[in-house]
């Protein structure tokens, strides 16, 4: 007798689905799975053995055999012990298989009969085909899987026990998930009102966040530079529904999301440290797990003291930057996590902290002061957009009362971030950072006098391809919070103010 239930495997933030059959025969009392799984998926039978047993259900005399296809798909976890235990239910005569047609289940068992939750439970049910109409999952999961399908026209049942699981594909009870929608969380934290001074700071904050430009900060210890990054969470605009479910599957792969907190709903800001490894930045392992770069997608990345990093792991943000995802490949097959980030990094300006202050002397001689920088590559240094100087701020400043609020920048951001939602209206491109040369030319107009400013600079300091686009797109995300259509001299000038400091960090560091 053959039974057939259907459920999903993972790979990478990637679902596939599933088919497991279920069949028994005659000869000595036996359970085998096929399909190339892990030792999670072949102890599946002493598992859904018991638990049938300890809730009073008859377990399958002779030899069972399970077939979890594609077979060439590597199958790993927990969650496939429900949909072989449904299976189970039918060779015992307890539902028919009528009851599962259309039907998907994931579910991880215990000894006692309990559906438990499982990791990655969001990616699996994007995956879902379309003569899925219903899919069971634990009860700690169903907020999860309610999410991941909204607007799919499947239903999330959630369950507690296999006896609730064969009253739901009976209909005896209706276990539908009620949850509706998702409250976005206030922007909570510290306010940049705190910060006295560092107008230019606050400035480039607010033009980093709102096109998507990566943003450099340099200056000596104590002038605020991490003080400033703590708060950039405050200006951050709300995600949209696609975003939330995006980024929540990576969040879902590695279990980080529970019944109180189903899905992100505030764009993450991930703080990395020096002590921070390669593999936990780009995430890695035998079976790969994403880092640090894809747990940051759809919100910011933020390396303190850049510069006391290997130069390894500084180099390891190239594709990132530039892909926006991470592959990784294992056993010939590729794992692709999104990274799609606002890059943001703070650093001292020499090993000493003090080049260039004019109140404390630098110790940095010229070969220390040389190996220092040369960690930022020239490469990478193309990569980011923005660099700005944070000086020692005078008293009068650190004393003032004028100050500007998170309320107050958040403004501006969400206004620049409706303009390029309105721009890139049925494209993929949500920021002017990520425009395509061909939309440079058509987005990034400029006048006459920033025209020939643009010419002349490219010239004079030797700008690369790169380095110009970068620069374009740059001004229209300034030309933005000014309200300009078309880029003015004012703009380019701004423009070349943050790249022309890259120079001191990036450039003949190949």
């Amino acid at each position: 007798m053959l039974a057939i239930t259907k459920t999903s495997a993972l790979r990478g933030i990637e679902g596939i689905n599933v088919t497991c059959e279920v069949d028994s025969s005659r000869g000595l009392p036996a359970f085998m799975v096929v399909g190339l799984g892990d030792a999670a998926v072949k102890e599946a039978g002493e598992r859904v053995r018991m638990a049938l047993t300890n809730e009073g259900f008859d377990y399958p005399k002779g030899r069972v055999t399970v077939n979890l296809y594609p077979a060439w798909i590597r199958k790993k976890g927990s969650h496939y012990d429900l949909p072989i235990a449904m299976g189970m239910m039918v060779l015992n005569g307890t539902i028919a298989q009528k009851h599962l047609d259309n039907k998907a289940f994931v579910g991880e068992l215990s000894l006692e009969g309990k559906i438990i939750p499982v990791k990655g439970i969001m990616p699996m049910m994007r995956s879902l085909g379309e003569e899925i109409k219903e899919v069971i999952v634990p009860k700690g999961n169903e907020k999860e899987a309610f999410l991941a399908l909204r607007g799919t026209g499947i239903r999330a049942v959630g369950v507690e026990d296999l006896k609730e699981a064969i009253d739901a594909v009976k209909g005896v009870k209706n276990n539908i998930c009620a949850f509706q929608e998702v409250i976005s969380d206030s922007n909570e934290g510290p306010d940049f009102l705190d910060v006295k001074g560092n107008w230019a700071a606050k400035e480039a904050i607010v033009t980093a966040i709102s096109g998507g430009h990566g943003l450099l900060m340099i200056g000596p210890p104590g002038t605020g530079k991490s003080m400033l990054a703590r708060r950039i969470p405050s200006i951050l605009p709300e995600m949209t529904p696609e975003e939330q479910i995006e980024t929540s599957m990576i969040y879902s792969l590695i279990g980080q999301l529970t019944d109180e907190r189903p899905v992100i709903n505030r764009r993450p800001f991930r703080k990395l440290s020096s002590r921070t490894t390669v593999a936990a930045m780009i995430g890695g392992g035998t079976e790969p797990v994403p880092g640090e770069v894809s747990l940051a997608n759809n919100g910011v990345l933020f390396m303190d003291e850049l510069l006391e990093y290997g130069r390894d792991k500084i180099e390891a943000l190239r594709r990132p930057l530039e892909e926006k995802k991470i592959i990784i490949m294992r056993r010939g097959v590729n794992y692709v996590f999104p990274a799609d980030f606002i890059f943001v990094a703070a650093s001292n300006p020499c090993k000493c902290g003090y080049y260039g202050d004019p109140e404390k002397a630098c110790v940095c001689g010229a070969r220390e002061l040389a190996s220092y920088r040369s960690k930022l590559s020239g490469p990478l240094a193309e990569r980011i957009d923005m660099c700005i100087d944070l000086p020692r701020i005078d008293y009068t400043g650190l004393t003032g009362t004028d100050s500007q609020s998170s309320e107050e920048m958040r403004n501006r951001v969400e206004m620049v971030f409706d303009i390029q939602k309105k721009r890139f209206e049925n494209t993929e491109i949500k920021r002017n950072a990520d425009m395509t040369e061909a939309m440079v030319k058509v987005f990034c107009i400029l006048d006459n006098d920033a025209s020939k400013m643009l010419e002349r600079a490219y010239t004079k300091y030797s700008l690369s391809p790169r380095r110009y686009y970068k620069l374009l797109k740059l001004s229209r995300t300034i030309a933005d919070l000014e309200g300009e259509t078309v880029i003015s001299q004012k703009s380019i000038m701004a423009a070349l103010g943050y790249v022309r400091q890259l120079d001191l960090y990036g450039k003949n560091n190949d």
